[in-house]
């Protein structure tokens, strides 16, 4: 068609829509080619004052080529722009593909990193607040100055990133000395990034600023609010506690006000939680305390039947069979002790119920392992075979440590190791301007001290006590194998 008739190229239909734009649209790689090569002055129109460019970017690198190249308009496809204000720079920053970009900024020159649209956004603006970092960099690498740039409402790209959660952008910043004068850059609203990081509960972007960025956390905004006081909006528990254990843990402190105006941070979501999950942990806990008993009483080896030991443990004078009975024994008591402090905290409806509620968690997940233990321990007793119970010591292991490593990465806050104990370090001063830090802490978060506190307790023990404990009875359990061997 465009052979005959090749001026069809240049007319649109009733939605000012080309045939060139329909066929990149349509994915059609070989209409696209007929129409570039073989009609010079063809349209290129699409809807909202878009061009055939702005389609292509979605459609893959190959068609962004084939416009590029087609001359003499491919260049100057690069650099208009629709309705908005945006480019197809902007929508390909938008999109993350980083071979389209790198493809249009090889068209167009520098300076055109710098085009705004209607809200004020440049392209690397777009790609921040995508977390497109890839792309983010190869625009900054076209355009250094374009990190300078602002929206409408005076923000960075560092702002953009800081309000997507996006921390790998914005360590770019980070890295870069020269542009460290933008990490406590206020927008319009006198935010800087760290107020838009804790606003958008993005503790890992809270922590990269603070940690490696070094920002000031005393900034306050247009309304007199520091990260810190943002942080008390949060309605989600995980949330407020990494953001707030990452400010504090880097000295952040809240506006001046009258200690007997500070509210506490509402933790009436997590007496729900509570109240709602005491009736289910009761229960297994019984279950695993009638698991205990009854194992008790159904011990390894079975009883003498004759002499004067009859009704006697078979094995008791075995190491591995004493293991067993203190595992027992623990799972047992650390079982009934978790019901009666679930019982206890839920009667009792007071504001700190959440305390036996915790110490309640610590003596259920004691009585689980302690009774995976003792399983192992009770096969290992009657085993003979040296590699039946050294496939079931790496099995059950393998499979509680990676059920504990799930269970420690949901309930963890998004924070690292490192500032987790820096919080903790912080808490402990009692004098000077830590102390202060410390008492308001306390007084309006005070969840968050406590929360810590049994997280890092929950590694200590689960991550090197278990394993000792496997440790332990798996030589003993060996032992007891090369026992049996030599009586056979």
């Amino acid at each position: 068609m465009v052979s005959v008739v090749p001026d069809l190229a240049s007319e649109v239909n009733d939605a000012s829509v080309s045939p060139l734009y329909l066929a990149v649209m349509s994915r059609s790689v070989r209409a696209v080619k007929a129409i570039t090569t073989r009609c010079g002055d063809a349209s290129a129109a699409g809807p909202s004052s878009q061009n055939a460019l702005h389609a292509a970017v979605f459609q893959g690198s190959e068609m962004v080529r084939l416009l590029l190249e087609w001359k003499p308009c491919g260049p100057s496809l690069a650099s208009q722009a629709d309705g908005a204000g945006s480019t197809p720079l902007h929508f390909a920053s938008s999109d993350g593909d980083l071979s389209i970009v790198r493809a249009i900024l090889s068209a167009v020159p520098p300076s055109a990193v710098h085009a705004r649209d209607s809200g004020g956004l440049s392209a690397l603006h777009v790609a921040a607040g995508m977390g497109h970092v890839r792309v983010a960099e190869a625009l900054m690498k076209a355009c250094p100055d374009a990190a300078e740039l602002r929206d409408d409402r005076g923000g960075t790209f560092v702002h953009a990133a800081a309000s997507g959660g996006h921390s790998k952008v914005v360590r770019l910043a980070i890295k870069r000395p020269t542009l460290h004068g933008i990490l406590n850059t206020q927008d319009r609203d006198g935010n800087t990034a760290l107020h838009l990081a804790v606003a958008a509960r993005a503790p890992a972007v809270a922590e990269a600023l603070m940690w490696k960025g070094k920002v000031r956390a005393d900034v306050m905004n247009n309304e007199g609010q520091t990260p810190l006081d943002l942080a008390a909006k949060s309605t989600s528990f995980f949330s407020m506690v990494s953001l707030v254990a990452t400010l504090a843990a880097f000295g952040a402190q809240s506006r001046p006000q009258r200690r007997d105006h500070v509210q506490q941070w509402n933790n009436h979501d997590i007496t729900k939680a509570i109240e709602k999950t005491s009736d289910s942990l009761a229960v297994i806990a019984v279950l695993v305390a009638g698991v205990a008993f009854t194992a008790a009483n159904n011990i390894p080896g079975s009883y003498e039947q004759e002499g004067n030991k009859i009704g006697m443990a078979v094995l008791q004078k075995k190491p591995i069979f004493k293991c067993f009975i203190i595992l027992d024994s623990l799972a047992l008591v650390t079982s009934v002790l978790a019901v009666v402090l679930l019982v206890y905290g839920k009667a009792s409806r007071s504001a700190g119920s959440w305390k036996t509620f915790t110490a309640a968690l610590h003596c259920l997940w004691l009585s689980l392992i302690s009774m995976v233990l003792a399983f192992y321990a009770a096969l290992a007793a009657v085993t003979s075979t040296r590699a039946v119970h050294d496939i079931s010591y790496f099995i059950i292991n393998g499979a509680l440590c990676l059920m504990l490593a799930v269970v420690t990465h949901l309930v963890s806050p998004r924070v690292s190791h490192h500032t987790l104990w820096k919080y903790l370090w912080h808490q402990c001063g009692l004098k000077g301007r830590q102390g202060v830090i410390r008492r308001r802490i306390r007084q309006q978060y005070p969840v968050v001290g406590a929360f810590v506190r049994n997280l890092l307790l929950f590694r200590a023990a689960y991550y090197v006590v278990v394993p000792a404990g496997f440790v332990i009875v798996w030589k003993h359990g060996d032992r007891a194998a090369r026992e049996m061997k030599q009586l056979m």
